[in-house]
């Protein structure tokens, strides 16, 4: 934070080394919220803060449920031709430029590079538990295996240790 300061004041000047610097550190951040909700999604037991308001799930499940659902599962997407990467050589740190409109990425980001995606369907919303159960229970059978966070209790599937019953509505 004190960086932060420091480059606000004018005491440091922003280059490219520093401007690295601050971008993997917040990546590396970002991380740590990843694998604090994945903790949260999956951890038995875990809690969420306390100022934290339980979405009312039922309430929204009957507004999911009454929106009209496309015509088809899928949509056709391209062909189209897409960017990729970065043009962002380490090396070149010490080039002066636009430090705050520079763009940062990993090695295996660079360069830059079009690639043409060819045309491809998909499906318009992710598969959802539900669907994925009764997948496994038919043609999934002996093919998939059971999710890790999927526990049996009392005769019911559930997702972790919440009380989420795979075979409900």
């Amino acid at each position: 934070m004190e960086l932060y300061g420091d480059i606000d004041s004018g005491k440091v000047v922003l280059d490219r080394k520093i401007g690295r610097v601050l971008f993997m550190t917040l990546e590396h951040e970002a991380m740590h919220l990843e694998a604090l909700l994945h903790m949260f999604l999956h951890g038995a037991g875990a809690l969420p803060p306390p100022v934290f308001t339980v979405p009312s799930w039922t309430t929204l499940a009957v507004g999911w449920n009454q929106t009209p659902k496309p015509i088809s599962d899928t949509v056709t997407l391209g062909p189209a031709m897409v960017m990729l990467g970065h043009d962002n050589n380490e090396a070149n740190d010490k080039t002066p430029d636009d430090i705050r409109n520079h763009e940062f990425g990993w090695d295996n980001e660079s360069p830059k590079r079009q690639v043409l995606v060819g045309e491809f369907k998909i499906e318009w919303r992710p598969v959802t538990n539900g669907e994925f159960y009764q997948f496994y229970l038919g043609p999934g059978k002996g093919n998939v295996p059971l999710p890790t966070s999927w526990v049996e209790e009392a005769g019911a599937m559930k997702v972790c240790n919440l009380d989420v019953h795979l075979g409900d509505p």
